[in-house]
Parts: C-alpha cells; sequence; structure tokens
C-alpha cells in the first residue's frame, strides 16, 4: 500500500492539470471545444468530431475517414467561501469565530485527445484520453475552517478503447472498455480547533492523506439514424470503484503511539456511472439538438481511509479506521438543449444552455465540495478549412447558486464541534481544439 515515490510520465502529465469540477459534484464535462459552445447538448448523437466517442461509441459509424481530435479547456473560477459560525457542545471549548475566503477554486487546464478510425462501411474502432471527474479546492491553511474544507484534489484519467458495428442503415451499436488512474490528496489543518484540541497554532496539521490507484470499467451505446437529418442516441458508462493506495498520517495515528508519523492507508473512491438520452435534427441551414443525462451519485456514500489497528484509530474508538466522512450524495440530472447554424462551408456557429442538478443534500453539503445547481450558458464556433482540418472555439459561463450548510465534526471524547458556513461562485471555461481527418 505504499505510495509511489516516483511518478510514471503518464502521471507527471496528469499532474501538469489540476482540476476543479464544473459538472454537478466533482464531474468534468470538458471533453471537446465544439461541445462546450453548445453546453454539451446533443452529445452522444451528433458526430461533428472524433470526441463523440467519449459519449457514444455507436456513433463513429457516422465517419468515412480516420480523424483525430485534441485540445484544451480552460476553466477560470470564481468561488467564495465562509465561515459564518464554529460552536462546540458542551466540554469542547470551541470558540464562536468566522472567515472569509474568495477564490478558493483554482484555475485549470483541461486536455482531451481523441482518434476514430473506420475499419470498414459498417465497422469503426477509436481510442480517448480525457476525464471524466475531477476536484480542487484550496482554504487558508489558517482558515477556521482548515479541520473540514483545508486542501482537497482529486484528478482523474480515462483511457478509453471503443468499437461500433452498424447493425442496419438505421442502427449502430457500440462498446468499449476504460482504464481510470485517479490520483487525491487531502490536507487539513486544525484552524478554528487549535486551542481545543492543544495544537500550537491554526495552521498545524490535523491530517494528510494521499493516494493513487487504477480502475475498469465499460460503456455501450445506441444510435438510431431515421435520415441524415435526424437521429437520436443513448451511452451508459459503467460505475467504477478504485482503491487508492498511499500514506496517512494525523490526528488517528496519535491514538496508537505514532504521533506525527506516516503510515500505509488505503481509501475506497467510487465513481458514478453516467447514462445519457441525445437528439439531433436537422431544418436547412440550422439544427436542434438536445440531451437529458443521469449520474448515479447515490454510490458515493462516504469518504472511508483504512489501514491496520496497529497504525490508526479513528478518535481512538475505531481501531483500523484512519479518516471517515459521511457523504451520502443522491443520484442527479442534467438537462441541455442547443441550437446549431451552418453559416456557409467555411462557418459553423452553435450555442447552448443547460441546468446541472446538485448531488448533494442540503443535509450533507460539505464546504470541501460545496456543491450547488449551476446553469450554463454557451456560444461557440468551428472554422472549417475546406481540406482536411478545422478549428473549434468555445465558451461557457456557469452561474451557480449560493448555498449554506452546516457540518459537524467529530472530537474526542464525545465531543464535537458545528460549522456553519456560506458557499457559491461562478466559472468562466474558455476551450480550443482541432480536428484533422485523414
Amino acid at each position: 500500500m505504499k505510495r509511489f515515490t516516483q511518478r510514471t510520465l503518464i502521471s507527471t502529465a496528469i499532474a501538469l492539470a489540476t482540476f476543479q469540477a464544473h459538472g454537478a459534484g466533482f464531474q468534468i464535462s470538458e471533453h471537446s471545444a465544439s461541445g462546450l459552445g453548445r453546453a454539451f447538448a446533443g452529445e452522444a448523437a451528433i458526430a461533428d468530431n472524433a470526441a463523440v466517442a467519449a459519449r457514444n461509441p455507436a456513433a463513429m459509424t457516422m465517419f468515412d475517414s480516420a480523424q483525430v481530435s485534441g485540445g484544451l479547456s480552460f476553466i477560470q473560477p470564481d468561488v467564495d467561501a465562509s465561515v459564518d459560525s464554529l460552536n462546540g457542545n458542551p466540554g469542547s471549548a470551541v470558540p464562536n469565530t468566522t472567515s472569509e475566503h474568495s477564490d478558493v477554486a483554482p484555475d485549470a487546464i483541461v486536455p482531451y485527445a481523441h482518434y476514430v478510425d473506420p475499419i470498414n462501411d459498417k465497422m469503426a474502432w477509436g481510442v480517448s484520453v480525457f476525464s471524466n471527474f475531477g476536484l480542487s479546492t484550496e482554504y487558508p491553511t489558517d482558515s477556521v475552517g482548515a479541520a473540514i474544507g483545508g486542501q482537497t484534489e482529486l484528478v482523474t484519467i480515462n483511457f478509453a478503447g471503443n468499437f461500433a458495428y452498424k447493425v442496419s442503415e438505421q442502427l449502430s451499436l457500440g462498446l468499449g472498455v476504460n482504464a481510470i488512474y485517479a490520483d487525491a490528496e487531502l490536507k487539513r489543518q486544525y484552524g478554528g480547533l487549535y486551542t481545543s484540541l492543544g495544537a500550537s497554532s491554526p495552521s498545524d496539521e490535523l491530517a494528510y492523506l494521499a493516494g493513487d490507484g487504477w480502475g475498469f470499467g465499460w460503456n455501450v451505446g445506441g444510435l438510431w439514424e431515421f435520415d441524415e437529418n435526424n437521429r437520436l442516441g443513448v451511452g451508459y458508462r459503467s460505475a467504477v470503484d478504485i482503491t487508492l493506495e498511499g500514506d496517512y498520517r494525523g490526528s488517528s495515528t496519535a491514538f496508537v503511539g505514532k504521533t506525527g508519523q506516516t503510515v500505509p492507508g488505503e481509501l475506497e473512491l467510487n465513481l458514478p456511472d453516467i447514462f445519457e438520452f441525445s437528439g439531433y435534427h436537422g431544418f436547412d441551414q440550422w439544427a436542434l439538438h438536445y440531451s437529458v443525462m443521469r449520474i448515479g451519485w447515490s454510490s458515493f456514500q462516504e469518504l472511508r481511509a483504512t489501514s491496520s489497528a496497529a497504525d490508526c484509530s479513528r478518535l481512538g474508538i475505531e481501531p483500523g479506521v484512519c479518516l471517515q466522512k459521511d457523504e451520502k450524495w443522491e443520484d442527479s440530472w442534467r438537462y441541455a438543449i442547443g441550437a446549431t447554424y451552418f453559416l456557409n462551408n467555411n462557418w459553423t456557429l452553435r450555442a447552448g444552455y443547460a441546468i446541472d442538478e446538485s448531488p448533494v443534500p442540503d443535509s450533507h453539503r460539505t464546504l470541501s465540495i460545496p456543491d450547488t445547481e449551476r446553469h450554463w450558458y454557451s456560444l461557440g464556433a468551428t472554422y472549417d478549412s475546406g481540406s482536411n482540418w478545422s478549428i473549434d472555439a468555445g465558451f461557457a459561463y456557469l452561474n451557480g447558486d449560493d448555498v449554506k450548510g452546516t457540518e459537524v465534526e467529530a472530537l474526542p471524547g464525545n465531543n464535537s464541534a458545528t460549522y456553519e458556513f456560506t458557499a457559491g461562485g461562478d466559472a468562466y471555461i474558455f476551450a480550443l481544439g482541432a480536428n484533422y481527418s485523414f
């Protein structure tokens, strides 16, 4: 269970991009610049470039030549949070105090790459590298809420291989396999609890957890083409469980006489399944497209890091448990609608709107993932050179509601601390991509 001390070339590349989630929960949608420009409406039915393989492998049968697509999304979040109060139950000696923080989510660059190659007029295969999930929040080490906020980072990368077969003139089916690498790091400081827990300053380390690992899953899809201008698509991506193996140190080691020592540990990360239904309908120079997506966030019920009983004991009463945090998320839905206008042979314009429901119930909202419902407003364009290459650009403004939450942190001696907090904000996403057919 020892964490790698030397990163592979793959994880080094991943480390260049730290992600702040911009779908509900900690989902990432930025797998194509063209998709961003329409708020990812109709993604399982639109095959305007090779990125469609990430949402519906069956649509690869629509390609009559090989194509490679790649690009970058730049994400600029504007997320603020405040701890409105911190109170302890009788005997815990926690003061009533507050703190305010701006820009708790850092900027990020999210890359993607896709390749589709038709074998003949009935079969096609492809590979993709992208991310579906990620998160990064950073609170100051001396924040009042550092014990529950601190610094949290999750990076994932999905390596996918897909195959599609055209059953008839109208029906295509596809399937794929996925290998997902995940790297996570969590840091917590005493913050406003430092006097009650005997630390010398708010910035003293309360807990550190880091680990990485691999998980494997599958995906399937179907495409029904009524004619060249009207089609429906469905895609399903399986849930994936990843065991992150790595290191832990913190208050739970102190209870077994290993104060300040680093011990091996592991954490089970449960990534949700995703189902999407999409439609595309063309009318002369423009088209209408839409998507309905269900994300199975009910699989994310807790964060639980474990080790041997000799290395960890949470609060001195749970041997073998280093960290435990209930999440209790629920399944969520995303609805998107968009329009495309084919201006001429070189230029395509698009726009879209989406609403992203939050999977976090009010009773379990946390400062480390202050999730909220999001509204997407998107614009985009494609320039086609008329030969083998094209350029995609997209922009999206994400508006999130301010939400309030209550989080209770268990303390030794059957005591607890209660945090009242407010969080919310917006985000701006810019994407640029290129496609080459050969």
